[in-house]
């Protein structure tokens, strides 16, 4: 070991001796205050304004925009610089023969060069150091494991580089080509990784030569056994060419050898390099504060109960949307999406099966505006045409006729999905539609995942008496939170079995886990009023929502629960909002239900509500109620005397444009059209109500209320062993279609998540949330980055270049 540190400390000196080093470290200095330094002035400046960043150290050390991420843009640049004369200065200057003669074995001449750079290479990462340090000196709670982690990574990355470098150095006499060979390679190793992605033993190979995205990891945080071994073989193969590259020109061998040597040591390289990346093989280090590239808790918990062979089968269809992101050159990246879960469950075993078939939502045809395909109705031609035209290998995919044979998957529409198996239960692991990524996010592989050792949870829609629908894409109906299996936050998708019961026919089945009553617009019968009492007797959960105008018709059921919608709607006149729009905020109280409704109170976030019925609830009615939703302060409740409304047919839709007037003083929605509103059945007189026109002023004389009214509140109590847990909602729109589409309305479904999650005792939507993150302010001013400007971008950069000069100027005296 003496030798080879006698040699490195003499390369070392060499290269200190020479402008390129103190170059190379000046401009290298400077490159990294401008980035940093503009990054945090900008982040300043932001939060000076009022608005909130991402994490900060992730922000300026691996963001887009980040010193990490930048610097290892940059560093490929500088080391086939610094290692272009390692070995070819040696052979133009004929001191090679001197090494070779010299008792002194030819992997310690190639240790002690390699040792030189590396160690240079750690000036490098020192002043990217000096910047970890500024950022953990100035962020509150920075997250000092991330920004360690990327020291290492790319430090790494160097010593990775450094050895491609000195053995390009080791092929030619001259340094330039040996400069500009090491930058081919780099180039290559970047780029392989997209090279015969099409057929898999090529896929698999490159993958492994790629270099592309390992450093990034660890950028980000995240260090595996499989991309630290990876830069450990590749460097130890590039040291051994350079050895077998010098062995080679001393020694008189056939050629046969020669080549064999390099057969056997890419065989070993490979042959390791598969071995350290096998899933249950792979050891991760996740050094964010928050373990934020690490599934959370609760997910792993999840994983861990899968004892066994997970088996997870991808069906692709030609002629189905997200079609680029499944095909065989795209494998590696859909792989990486499962690689979190992969972590925990090292038996998932990913298989691929590619068809083509119409899909049933024929909006959905990727071929539907093409000229070509006008006219054909032959799926094959329609296959072969579409291959073609998108330059797909078309014999790949399977016809109809097999598929059939192996799975139905009409009931998915035939799109893109992912079908799980494990101890002989199975479900689906969809791609969603109309977002920018389809893929499913740990909240829906964490369903997908439950359903598979825990039964889901059956949530029952009564149908019968003109309740929201799940099956229709209106505005009124329920579609979009439901049973829409293409979108991301449909209890379809959130672990839960959907289903409907029409009780004019059927009994509420008995492993009802959730009955929701929707905004019933047709009076109960007593048969079925007996129906849902027994199901309350028994302890079973509910949802009831109702609409102004349907007092009537739900208060003979809820006067059990101890609680009744008010006659009249909820107002608050604004002239910036829609009448009868109340933005409802959460109580104190509800916090206590759901830690999404605990964020949403703690934020004051509300839930847009139009045309709302005011609850009453009796606290010694057997429940304990919970008020979830309050009206807005400076409202009332609004009660149109009878008879003062003209009678006529509702032509119109929803509530807010045209409402109805009952005998008894409340509100009912008209239906979609006047056959509609013939097939109610209402027991009132029906009138017409455009809250855009009428009077809406405080009347105390008609029985008008000042005052916060609850809007939704939550009921429980211990029956038959175990929590019974209700909510009334004098709101049906809030979850409706139409409601959920506009975008005042985006906290809404989270809201109803919460409720949904409290109804199945945490069990689905899984919570996947995390502790917010520490690092969100910085204690420094722009006037004190501007100075650490001035000394990063200028004082530093001219002390290096001062002290180069100096130790050149001794060196020429001496």
């Amino acid at each position: 070991m003496r030798k080879i540190f006698k040699i490195a400390r003499l390369e070392l000196s060499i290269l200190f001796y020479s402008p390129v080093a103190w170059l190379v470290l000046t401009i290298f200095m400077i490159q990294c205050g401008i980035t940093f330094l503009d990054n945090l002035q900008q982040t300043r400046t932001t939060l000076s304004l009022g608005y909130q960043t991402l994490p900060i150290t992730g922000t300026l050390f691996s963001g887009q925009l980040g010193l990490f991420s930048a610097m290892q843009g940059y560093i490929y640049l500088y080391l086939p610089i610094l290692t272009m004369g390692l070995m070819s200065r040696e052979t133009s200057s004929g001191s090679i023969k001197l090494l070779l003669s010299s008792p002194v074995k030819l992997r310690e001449i190639i240790l002690g060069k390699y040792f030189a750079i590396i160690g240079y290479g750690l000036t490098l990462i020192a002043v990217l150091a000096i910047f970890g340090i500024i950022g953990s000196l100035f962020i509150v709670h920075p997250d000092l494991g991330l920004i360690c982690s990327g020291l290492i990574g790319l430090y790494l990355l160097i010593c990775t580089y450094a050895a491609i470098g000195l053995f390009m150095s080791c092929l030619t006499t001259y340094q330039v080509v040996a400069a500009i060979s090491t930058l081919a390679v780099f180039a290559v190793m970047r780029y392989v990784g997209s090279l015969g992605q099409e057929y898999d033993f090529v896929r698999d190979l490159t993958y492994f030569l790629s270099i592309s995205g390992r450093t990034e990891k660890m950028v980000a945080g995240l260090i595996t056994t499989k991309d630290v071994f990876y830069y450990l073989i590749i460097i130890a193969s590039f040291l051994s060419l350079c050895v077998l590259r010098l062995k080679t020109e001393r020694e008189l061998k056939p050629w046969t050898v020669k080549v064999g040597r390099y057969v056997a040591l890419a065989a070993v390289a490979l042959t390791l390099g598969y071995i350290t990346s096998r899933p249950m093989l792979t050891g991760y280090l996740d050094t964010t504060d928050l373990k934020s590239l690490t599934i959370a808790k609760p997910s792993q918990e999840i994983a861990r109960k899968l004892d066994g062979p997970l088996k997870v089968t991808t069906y692709v269809n030609m002629l189905a949307p997200n079609l680029y992101q499944v095909l065989p050159q795209s494998r590696n990246s859909d792989l990486g999406k499962l690689e979190n879960y992969q972590r925990f469950i090292p038996g998932m075993n990913v298989k691929y099966v590619y068809y083509y078939q119409k899909p049933v939502d024929s909006n959905y045809y990727t071929f539907k505006f093409n000229p070509l395909l006008k006219g054909v109705t032959n799926v094959d031609k329609i296959a072969d045409q579409s291959a073609t035209t998108m330059g797909i290998n078309g014999d790949r995919f399977m016809p109809p006729g097999e598929l059939k044979k192996q799975i139905d998957l009409t009931d998915e529409g035939f799109l893109l999905v992912r079908k799980l198996e494990y101890q002989g239960k199975s479900t689906y692991l969809r791609f969603f539609m109309n977002e920018s990524d389809p893929y499913a996010s740990e909240a829906e592989m964490n369903a997908a995942l439950k359903r598979l050792v825990t039964p889901a949870s059956k949530v029952v829609f009564i149908t019968g008496n003109k309740e929201r629908g799940t099956d229709s894409p209106v505005d009124r109906d329920y579609q979009m939170v439901s049973a829409l299996k293409t979108r991301r936050n449909a209890l379809i998708n959130q672990g839960f079995d959907v289903d409907t019961i029409n009780l004019n026919i059927k009994d509420i089945p008995g492993k009802t886990d959730i009955l929701v009553i929707g905004d019933p617009t047709i009076p109960f019968t007593p048969e079925q009023l007996a129906k849902l009492t027994a199901y309350i007797n028994k302890g079973g959960n509910m949802l009831i929502e109702g609409e102004p105008g349907r007092q009537q018709i739900l208060n003979p059921l809820l006067q059990q629960l101890g609680v009744r919608l008010k006659s009249g709607i909820l107002v608050k006149t604004d002239r910036k909002l829609t009448p009868g729009l109340i933005n409802a905020q959460l109580n104190v109280k509800a916090a206590s239900i759901d830690s999404n409704l605990a964020r949403m109170q703690k934020g004051s976030v509300p839930v847009v509500v139009q045309g709302a019925a005011a609850i009453e609830y009796d606290p010694s009615g057997g429940f304990k109620a919970t008020p979830l939703l309050m009206s807005s302060a400076g409202g009332w409740n609004k009660v149109f005397a009878p008879g003062t409304i003209k009678e006529k047919t509702a032509p119109a839709n929803a509530k807010g444009a045209v409402q109805s007037l009952t005998s008894g003083g409340g509100l009912i929605a008209a239906s979609a059209d006047p056959a509609t509103a013939a097939d109610m059945h209402a027991p009132v007189n029906v009138g017409s109500l455009d809250l855009s026109t009428a009077d809406l002023s405080f009347k105390p004389e008609e029985g008008d209320e000042k005052g916060i009214f609850p809007v939704s509140v939550a009921l429980s109590r211990v029956i038959n062993g175990k929590q019974q847990r209700i909510v009334v909602s004098g709101d049906a729109d809030f979850a409706s279609n139409g409601e959920i589409s506009r975008p005042r309305s985006r906290f809404n479904e989270y809201y109803l998540q919460g409720l949904f999650r409290w109804f199945s005792n945490g069990a689905f939507p899984s919570d996947v949330s995390r502790p917010p993150a520490r690092d969100m302010d910085i204690k420094i001013s722009r006037g004190q980055i501007t100075g650490l400007m001035w000394l990063c971008k200028a004082v530093i950069p001219a002390l290096i270049t001062i002290m180069g000069a100096i130790v050149l100027f001794k060196r020429r005296r001496k």
